[in-house]
């Protein structure tokens, strides 16, 4: 996918956490089976039904039994090869960083806390609080109180950036794979855009 730069400078980063800070080891078809059977009916997409039950008892039920196979994934999941040098980079540079993810508050704040990089972000952005990557964002543009095309989004999914570039964020895909050469080379192509983009 083609990833959308502008000529303003990034003062604020959004990093999506299963697919970019982490891998989760999650088998989500069956995780909307589960949903499914709980629901007592066929759903086809987690996301959307987040997004159409939020606030109700039944997200509640649901969002704490995903949970439960989150945190079990959580015991195998490792750091995406060069974050930390990446985060530091970053941090030196004054850029703000928030995490907005779809998964778990507890989860995130969990993995951050045990390879000690909480200190990075400024908020942890979860299903809990907003059920879409998009109303995220929008709050992550809220409470930064920067221009849109100021903040940068990098998440692995199609179609969590396609909602995201409606808002007038810049947006990075970032893709999932096992090489570890290649995720240097796209951290650093994250990098150069901040970089690219200093007046």
């Amino acid at each position: 996918m083609e990833n959308s730069v502008n000529s303003n400078k990034v003062k604020v980063i959004a990093l999506d956490f299963d697919g970019v800070v982490t891998n989760l080891n999650i088998d989500w078809h069956a995780a909307i089976r589960l949903t499914s059977t709980i629901v007592g009916y066929e759903i086809k997409s987690l996301l959307t039904f987040y997004e159409a039950k939020y606030g109700k008892p039944i997200f509640q039920t649901v969002s704490k039994r995903i949970e439960q196979l989150e945190l079990e994934a959580l015991k195998d999941a490792k750091l995406t090869p060069f974050i930390r040098e990446f985060l530091q980079e970053l941090s030196e540079r004054d850029v703000e960083m928030y995490i907005v993810s779809m998964q778990s508050v507890l989860l995130v704040k969990k993995f951050l806390s045990k390879h000690d990089l909480a200190f990075y972000f400024k908020d942890v952005v979860t299903r809990e609080r907003y059920p879409s990557k998009k109303a995220q964002v929008t709050h992550v543009l809220e409470k930064s109180g920067v221009c849109p095309n100021q903040v940068l989004l990098v998440d692995d999914s199609v179609r969590n950036i396609s909602k995201c570039k409606e808002l007038g964020v810049v947006c990075f895909h970032f893709s999932r794979q096992q090489d570890s050469r290649k995720t240097k080379e796209l951290w650093n192509s994250i990098l150069s855009i901040v970089k690219d983009q200093v007046t």
